[in-house]
């Protein structure tokens, strides 16, 4: 499977808005409530956020249609409609957006980053991290021997 094309980081908003828009992350919070591999259209997506959200039917299409350019989503026509799936959970999610912002800080600011990881009060915290930091440097390593 590709990587998500997830390239903006955005520290002062909230949970996945760090790294989605906001009307991205309301869709894919809706698509990764259903069970695993359940797909779900856009109307139903739509029912679901318009009555919270004063929203128009084809803002809400046209955005699944960018989460699928983007990788998140996968779209396929069944009869009339399309239906949309996740690419992935949402921890995958969480944890690649993660591993990724941690390259991309670690390959700017290595010593600091770590250093910065280091000082985390919270173990679970902490370890997941440190797991992250380890696939990366497992992945840059084996890149860097090809």
């Amino acid at each position: 499977m590709t990587e998500p094309d997830i390239t903006n980081l955005h520290l002062d908003r909230p949970g996945i808005r760090a790294a989605l828009g906001d009307l991205e992350a309301e869709i894919m919070e809706v698509v990764w409530a259903r069970p695993v591999g359940e797909g779900v259209t856009v109307r139903e997506v739509w029912d679901e956020i318009h009555p919270k959200r004063a929203i128009m039917y084809t803002t809400v299409m046209n955005t699944m249609t960018r989460l699928a350019r983007k990788g998140l989503l996968a779209a396929e026509r069944e009869e009339r409609a399309y239906v949309y799936r996740a690419t992935t959970t949402r921890e995958e999610f969480v944890d690649r957006f993660v591993g990724g912002a941690l390259e991309r800080l670690l390959v700017n600011f290595g010593g600091a980053t770590v250093a910065h990881l280091k000082q985390l009060d919270d173990p679970a915290l902490q370890a997941r991290l440190t797991r992250l930091l380890e696939d990366i440097q497992r992945r840059r390593g084996a890149e860097e021997a090809d």
